[in-house]
């Protein structure tokens, strides 16, 4: 998946340095609304669902099109049921805060945005067993990054909405006494030293000001 990101933004970049640009907003609202697919650390990717990554941001775009972007991120993994023996329910939220630094262009009715996303998140483990022991959701913090890929197709002179592609990587490994437990049953301790990384595919809506 990694190598399929990185081949597409060089594939991106290859077309967008042959191409004329004819839109070129001063800055954007944008928000994307996506599905998260576990990719790395085993017990993450076996016990928990990804249903939702949503992320507002607002990006301002330089005349030489590198643009610089701030954001909220929340994601939501819930527990899957059916993987484990302990009538555990709950999930994982992911809450955070992000900047951005990328490049945005337009060719016709058609526009590539891409770029990487640093931020840092609170990560809440908010499980039936961890509300059983402490009384509460465990809460940690953890830096991420994501590099991301958006292809928009404008609607308006002002509006556009995009296939939005993403793989966030969070820098916390995944551990049962995240979630309130000791062990995590038939998963050895060597299964358990990845950071915590998703796939995210998903659609997304812009707004543009300042439009030339």
């Amino acid at each position: 998946m990694k190598k399929l990101i990185v081949l597409s933004i060089i594939l991106v970049t290859g077309f967008t340095t042959q191409a004329q640009v004819d839109f070129a907003p001063k800055s954007s609202f944008k928000v994307e609304v996506g599905l998260p697919n576990n990719a790395s650390n085993f017990a993450f990717r076996d016990l928990m669902q990804g249903l939702v990554v949503v992320t507002p941001s607002f990006q301002h775009t330089l005349d030489n099109t590198l643009t610089f972007a701030v954001g909220l991120r929340y994601g939501f993994f819930n527990v899957n049921e059916f993987k484990n023996n302990i009538d555990m329910t709950g999930g994982v939220h992911l809450a955070g805060v992000f900047g951005k630094i990328g490049q945005e262009k337009f060719y016709g009715n058609f526009g590539i945005d891409y770029g990487i996303r640093f931020g840092y998140s609170a990560n809440i483990f908010d499980t039936n067993i961890n509300e059983v022991k402490l009384g509460k959701p465990l809460v940690e913090d953890a830096a991420f990054i994501e590099p991301t890929l958006g292809l928009s197709l404008m609607a308006t002179e002002r509006t556009s909405f995009r296939l939005a592609l993403g793989y966030a990587i969070h820098d916390f490994v995944f551990s049962p006494n995240q979630m309130g437990m000791e062990k995590f049953s038939g998963i050895k301790d060597s299964k358990l030293d990845s950071r915590t990384s998703y796939f995210t595919i998903g659609f997304g809506y812009s707004y543009y000001f300042g439009v030339q």
